[in-house]
């Protein structure tokens, strides 16, 4: 975890576990080699595949050097970034944080104030807020504890 201090406002940077992610890559780029090299399945498939295989190394590659997936805690709430998914929540929406076992693993969990649920339309349950990047759960839900700014505040 980074910690970043802009002027007198602190953010906070949870990002990818460097190992993981390069392990992630490097498993990609051989993927990418095993397709490059096998035959029997066609040249057409051995193309189509080595080229999809490749292109999502380099896209993870670029990924871990521009450090495009995040979660980055600042004054104005929680950003968290990856490739897929995209979520913003205020501090004046969150209630508080938890963690469920699901499929066997821990998962962060947010409980949103009911105003915030009624706003944005959800229903009346925890959203999984997957952001720990291949740190421990606990790690990472301290952090996001230790840095909920509880001010009250209105919503919108």
């Amino acid at each position: 975890m980074k910690f970043q201090k802009k002027g007198e406002n602190k953010s906070v940077i949870i990002k990818p576990v460097f190992w993981r992610q390069s392990g992630f890559t490097l498993f990609l780029f051989v993927v990418a080699a095993f397709f490059s090299v096998i035959g029997y399945i066609g040249v057409f498939f051995s193309w189509l595949g080595m080229t999809i295989f490749f292109l999502l190394g380099l896209l993870n590659l670029l990924d871990q050097i521009f450090q495009w997936s995040r979660l980055k805690i600042d004054q104005k709430g929680y950003s968290y970034r990856g490739w897929w998914r995209r979520q913003h929540y205020k501090h004046e929406e969150i209630e508080s944080f938890s963690s469920e076992i699901y499929a066997g693993r821990f998962l962060i969990m947010i409980k949103l104030r009911k105003k915030a649920m009624k706003l944005r339309g959800f229903e009346d349950k925890p959203i999984a807020f997957p952001c720990s990047f291949g740190r421990p759960v606990e790690d990472v839900l301290k952090v996001l504890r230790e840095h909920h700014d509880k001010t009250p505040r209105t919503l919108y």
